[in-house]
């Protein structure tokens, strides 16, 4: 007779060596490193135990409740890596049914409930959950929670325990395991050895077959399936209650089961409102729900950004809509009959539809709107085809500005029309950062207008007119000079100068030698360029234009075509000492003589261009050279 098994409980465990022959009683190390990951070993097992000790030891060392865990499948197990590395988000599941006996009810006397069972290989857990069934009145979600389930035998249940067409009692109830998915039949085929037969059909509840059986199905009003016998005492019953009196309203079709059949089920249309002919009105999107479960319609507003209107977004209330006039003089809310609101049939696109006394336009639905009325009204796509409301967008106008009346700055004046509160004028910080001190000067003098005349002593004054980049304005200065009778100093204050008539600033562009401009009825011919002026128009003569000498050379040679033998004659009679060279006046003189036209900054340049040895004469010949003459 053999000892009992020692009891599962603390102090009774028994830890024996490795071998008998072995003096170091030393405690096994199970905890070992694999990849980086932690992993416990297996308990050792004593090879030469004597007989007796292993038979009072039994119970202890192998208990009858061992499982086959996921990690004990694969034959190399030691050397992969923990299971809740190697068997990570890796889940079996299952598909099943149990049955659920009803005590109560003439229609069944039991219910077929599916659920799905899954085994997560981490960690040995599992849960069960069922799917939900809309209408179904039942509770229905997670029915177990995950955890490590045991047997009926006190184990832990592992994958060998699953399989389809298998039952698995769980806590007193059984499960009917019909399939499973393509994973799960992968894996008990290449760890467990197990191919998985096919897919077993669910039973049949037996309340689908007493429904069916009495026209009770829920199905369509003209489904073959529904009893002749149901139908024809529906009718006989609506005929019964009309005679009886019953309100019309009350006798309309099946309410419980157009609920069932198209619950959840919406049609959509996007829709406008355009009241711009009323005072304050606007052009609003709507968007239109129709609600097939209880024929009810509800209008939501889209909120576009920036229209400056508060976040309403209910239009109107869930609710019949109906399409006769509505009453406004009573205090109670009336009740429409079934053909007095609207249906799925009124709604087509390109139509308008009276919303309590609004009228609204139906353009456009969603993909399941058009889709129900393919199958359900025989709609084609020209009818479902969508319509372009969009507007043309119109220029916005822009507000005519008063004239400007001469005080203060155009930009400040400017201001005062476009706020309430006046802002600084803006400033252009591109050209204050690079064009910061650069400064253009001219030498001035006034000239006679047919409106202003001045004396010879004004004629004689000389002026420095100083241009500022950065933000276009001028500054004239008056040198002093010593017994004129007339004190130097700043003539005009810096400030921007319009010109005459007109809104627009003078701008380098107007500034060369031999220009005239207007500064306050007084006008200033440019004599002459400082070194400085004429080189930086030089370097930039893509902007200067008076200062690119190709293009004045490309309009002499246009202007010489035809006359080359008075040019000629024109420059050699300058020459009047002989030389075959000109200065820079003379050239400018005999250019005037043969009649071309050009300006005198124009001709500055050109004489710096080939007065390359800056003796201050050109040659007549190099000249009439690069003419082509």
């Amino acid at each position: 007779m053999s000892a009992p098994p020692i009891p599962k409980l603390p102090g009774y465990n028994v830890c024996l060596p490795q071998s008998l022959s072995d003096k170091g009683f030393k405690k096994g190390q199970t905890l070992s490193y694999i990849n980086g990951y932690q992993r416990e070993e297996t308990i050792s097992v004593v090879k030469d135990l004597p007989e007796h000790i292993a038979q009072a030891t039994d119970g202890a060392l192998a208990s009858p409740g061992a499982t086959l865990s996921a990690s004990m499948l694969a034959p190399d197990a030691a050397s992969k890596l923990p299971q809740w590395v190697e068997n990570d988000r890796k889940v079996l599941r299952f598909y099943g049914y149990f049955k659920e006996s009803v005590v109560e009810s003439n229609m069944e006397n039991h219910r077929i409930r599916k659920v799905i069972l899954y085994y997560y290989l981490e960690d040995d857990s599992m849960h069960v959950a069922e799917p939900r069934q809309d209408n179904s009145g039942i509770p229905q979600g997670v029915f177990i929670k995950r955890h490590r389930v045991t047997r009926e035998d006190g184990g832990f249940f592992s994958p060998a325990d699953f399989g389809v067409g298998a039952t698995v009692t769980i806590y007193g109830r059984t499960f009917f395991i019909v399939d499973a998915d393509t994973f799960t039949r992968e894996f008990m085929a290449d760890k467990a050895g197990k191919e998985q037969p096919p897919a077993i059909p669910y039973p049949d509840d037996p309340v689908d077959g007493y429904r069916t059986a009495f026209g009770m199905n829920r199905g369509r009003a003209d489904d073959a399936s529904a009893g002749t016998l149901t139908r024809r005492m529906n009718d006989f019953k609506a005929y019964v209650e009309a005679r009886l009196g019953k309100p019309s309203h009350l006798l309309d079709g099946d309410r419980l089961r157009q609920f069932l059949e198209n619950n959840k089920k919406v049609l959509r249309y996007w829709c406008v409102w355009d009241e711009r002919n009323s005072m304050y009105g606007d052009r609003r999107p709507y968007v239109l729900h129709y609600f097939l479960e209880d024929d009810t319609v509800e209008i939501l507003e889209i909120n576009e950004s920036n229209s400056g209107r508060d976040p309403f977004p209910v239009f109107l209330k869930r609710g019949p809509l109906p399409k006769v006039p509505v009453k406004t003089n009573t205090t109670l809310n009336p009740r429409y009959r079934k053909d007095q609101c609207y249906g799925p049939g009124d709604f087509r696109l390109g139509t308008f539809i009276t919303v309590l006394g609004r009228d609204f336009f139906l353009h456009d639905a969603d993909t399941f709107t058009k889709v129900w009325y393919k199958d359900n009204m025989g709609y084609g796509d020209e009818e479902l085809t969508p319509v372009d409301i969009k507007e043309p967008i119109l220029p916005k106008p822009r507000a005519a500005l008063p004239p400007y009346n001469g005080y203060g700055t155009l930009e400040d004046s400017l201001q005062n029309c476009l706020s309430l509160v006046p802002k600084p004028p803006k400033r252009d910080l591109h050209k204050l950062m690079n064009k910061d001190k650069i400064i253009l000067r001219f030498v001035v003098r006034m000239v006679d207008t047919e409106s202003h005349k001045h004396s010879n002593t004004d004629l004689a004054r000389r002026f420095i007119l100083s241009y500022f980049m950065m933000d276009d304005s001028l500054l004239i200065f008056e040198p002093p000079v010593r017994n004129t009778g007339i004190a130097g100093g700043k003539f005009l204050e810096r400030q921007r100068i319009y010109k005459p008539r007109s809104e627009e600033i003078y701008t380098y562009l107007d500034l060369y030698v031999g220009s005239v401009i207007e500064v306050f009825n007084r006008s200033f011919e440019l004599l002459e360029a400082d070194e400085y002026t004429l080189t930086y128009m030089e370097n930039y003569r893509d902007i200067f234009v008076m200062a690119d000498t190709d293009v004045m050379i490309r309009s002499v040679k246009a202007q010489v075509t035809g006359k080359e033998d008075a040019v000629r004659a024109a420059l050699i009679a300058a020459d009047k000492a002989g030389a075959g060279a000109l200065g820079g006046e003379d050239l400018e003189a005999g250019l005037l003589a043969a009649g071309l036209k050009f300006t005198r900054h124009q001709a500055i340049s050109l004489k710096r261009r080939l007065d390359k040895n800056k003796t201050g004469t050109i040659s007549i010949e190099e000249f009439l050279g690069l003419l082509g003459i």
